[in-house]
C-alpha cells in the first residue's frame, strides 16, 4: 500500500476515483464532483500548486491531497493532509480527511491509508494530528482510534480527536495475550521467536463488547506480564472463519503446540467451553459448535522494543 500525490498519479484512473464520491459524503468533501475531464485537470494543477503554498484562497492553508494505491494498484481512496491549522481549521475539519471509494470500503484501507498519511504528518513536523468526525459515521471513529485516536471533545455533531504521529509503544493500543503470568509470557516468547503468527477469538467475544473486528495494517504494543512493552505487532491478514473450517494451517499458525486442526479444537473448545470463560458472557449459554464464527487474526512483528533488541525469545523467557 502506497500513498501518491494526485499530480504524479495516472490522469484518467485519477479522474474515475474522485467521479466515485459526492460533492459531500459523511463530511468529505470532494470539490471535484461533477467536472469533466478538462476541468479535472485544471482542479488537479491547482492541487499542485496549493501543496506549495501558491495561489492559496483567503482562510487556506498549504496541503497535499495524496491517491491511496493498494498492493494490486487499484486507486482505492482519497487522503488529503493539511500542512497546519489556522484557527478556523483548530475548531473544525482540522489536518487530515479522506475517504474509500465505495466498493473498496469494509477492507480495511482507511485504517492503512491513515496511518501513512499520519506518517507524511510527521515528515512536516506535525506531533499531533487534529481530526473530526460525524458522530453517525462510527467507522471512520472506529478508523481513527485504531490509529490511536483519543477525543478530544464533541459538539451536537461531531467528535474532534487527536493522534500522535510518533509511533511509540505508548500511543498504541495494547496486544494482551491471556493474563498475566507464566502462559502469557510463554505466548509472547513464541511471538518474538516467530512460531507464534496468528490468535483466534470467537466472534461472540466481539460482539459482546461492541468492538471492531481487528483491520489490517493495525499496530499493537505486545505486552509482558509485567504490563511492560517489548514488540511492536501489525496485523496481515484478518479471517473469520465457521469453527467446523479451521484447518491443520490454521492450528499451526498459531503456534501454540497444536499441528492438526482436531487438536486446535480440543484445546480451544476445552477453554471456551470452560465456566470462568462463558461467566464473562450476558448468555453463558450460547452454542458452541461447527457454524460458530472464529476471528482469526494473522500478525508479525515489525518491531522490537529496546530492552528486546539482543535477546532471543529464550533470553527472554529467561528474564521474566
Amino acid at each position: 500500500m502506497r500513498l501518491m500525490e494526485v499530480w504524479r498519479a495516472d490522469p484518467e484512473r485519477t479522474f474515475e476515483l474522485f467521479s466515485e464520491f459526492p460533492a459531500d459524503e459523511n463530511g468529505f468533501e470532494n470539490q471535484a464532483a461533477g467536472m469533466d475531464r478538462e476541468r479535472f485537470a485544471v482542479y488537479v494543477h491547482g492541487l499542485e500548486e496549493q501543496s506549495r503554498g501558491i495561489g492559496l484562497q483567503p482562510g487556506w492553508v498549504p496541503s497535499s491531497k495524496y491517491v491511496l494505491i493498494n498492493d494490486e494498484g487499484a486507486y482505492v481512496g482519497i487522503f488529503n493532509l493539511r500542512h497546519r491549522l489556522n484557527n478556523n481549521l483548530r475548531v473544525g475539519a482540522g489536518h487530515i480527511g479522506y475517504g474509500i471509494a465505495p466498493q473498496y470500503r469494509g477492507r480495511g484501507y482507511a485504517t492503512v491509508g491513515l496511518r501513512l498519511t499520519l506518517d507524511k504528518a510527521r515528515e512536516l513536523g506535525i506531533d499531533e494530528a487534529y481530526l473530526s468526525v460525524h458522530k453517525d459515521n462510527r467507522a471512520s471513529l472506529a478508523v481513527q482510534q485504531h490509529c490511536g485516536a483519543r477525543i478530544d471533545h464533541e459538539d451536537g455533531l461531531e467528535y474532534y480527536t487527536r493522534i500522535s504521529t510518533a509511533p511509540e509503544p505508548g500511543n498504541l493500543p495494547k496486544a494482551e495475550f491471556m493474563f498475566p503470568g507464566p502462559e502469557r509470557d510463554r505466548l509472547v516468547g513464541l511471538i518474538l521467536a516467530g512460531t507464534k503468527t496468528a490468535t483466534a477469538a470467537l466472534m461472540i467475544e466481539y460482539e459482546e463488547d461492541d468492538e471492531p473486528l481487528p483491520q489490517v495494517g493495525e499496530r499493537s504494543a505486545l505486552v509482558d506480564s509485567s504490563e511492560r512493552p517489548v514488540a511492536i505487532l501489525v496485523t496481515t491478514a484478518v479471517d473469520v472463519i465457521p469453527l467446523g473450517k479451521i484447518t491443520d494451517r490454521h492450528a499451526i499458525d498459531e503456534g501454540e503446540g497444536d499441528t492438526t486442526a482436531a487438536a486446535w479444537r480440543h484445546t480451544h473448545e476445552s477453554f471456551w467451553n470452560a465456566p470462568e470463560y462463558r461467566n464473562e458472557f450476558a448468555d453463558p449459554d450460547f452454542p458452541l459448535n461447527d457454524d460458530s464464527l472464529v476471528v482469526f487474526e494473522h500478525f508479525k512483528v515489525v518491531r522490537l522494543l529496546d530492552s528486546m533488541a539482543n535477546k532471543t525469545a529464550d533470553g527472554y523467557e529467561q528474564q521474566v
